[in-house]
């Protein structure tokens, strides 16, 4: 009875928010919710529950996205690729260590080759995988791009090119290559930009890396070329009134 309860109210909850329901009118949707409900009262408490918590999860993410705009959107100390003053700009919660991030940042990249001068791509670093240890991949990188931004380019690709998690051995072995062993040492404020990183991944309901901000809109995992690609053209072509 438990699972039954479940499954139905995951269906009412999909009927209410999921785009395959875009197609039907507001109307349709409440006729639809109020059969599924007449047919099942047992689950009223359970999807009053789940509404409640949905709508409190939205408010605290429009909140949040409101309060941090300008450390997102407007803070030079995190890296960013691409137009200057883009039509767009994809803001990237990503992790040096993590393989799906490992796999769209190409994808970014063939994007900002494509859109040179309609697009933008900045990257908050949230090193998941690294456990405690302050002297990080976030952290080095974070150093790197603002200390010796010439640098930065060829630390991120090799970072980034390392199969698995880096270490304390794998960063060092980065910085010595690149002759940037005094970024390896941490300092505070790349360690409290890195949990203030953390914070902003939590406060927007994110569990794990990658996830894109694409205009208001939050994108959770992996996205191929295939269908990132139309998502960000529209996007574009929207913004620039065709």
């Amino acid at each position: 009875m438990k699972f039954k309860t479940k499954l139905i109210t995951t269906l009412v909850m999909a009927c209410l928010f999921s785009p395959l329901a875009s197609a039907m009118t507001q109307a349709e949707k409440i006729e639809d919710i109020n059969k599924m409900l007449e047919g099942n009262p047992a689950i009223i408490d359970s999807l009053h529950e789940s509404l409640a918590m949905y709508i409190a999860q939205q408010s605290k993410y429009e909140q949040t996205l409101a309060d941090n705009h300008d450390y997102m959107y407007n803070n030079p100390n995190h890296p960013w690729f691409g137009a200057e003053n883009p039509k767009l700009t994809i803001v990237v919660l990503t992790d040096f260590s993590c393989p799906w991030c490992k796999k769209l940042d190409p994808v970014l990249m063939q994007l900002l080759e494509e859109h040179p001068d309609d697009l933008k791509v900045i990257n908050i670093y949230v090193p998941l995988k690294e456990g405690s240890n302050p002297a990080n991949s976030a952290t080095f990188a974070l150093r790197v791009w603002k200390e010796s931004p010439e640098k930065f380019n060829k630390i991120s690709e090799t970072l980034l090119s390392k199969p698995g998690v880096h270490n304390s051995r794998s960063i060092m072995k980065v910085a010595k290559a690149n002759d940037a062993e005094k970024y390896v040492s941490t300092v505070q404020e790349t360690q409290d930009m890195v949990a203030k990183n953390y914070q902003l991944f939590t406060d927007l309901g994110v569990r794990g890396t990658p996830a894109m901000l694409i205009d208001g809109q939050l994108l959770p995992g992996y996205l191929p070329y295939e269908k990132l690609a139309p998502m960000v053209e529209a996007k574009i072509a929207e913004k620039s009134g065709k």
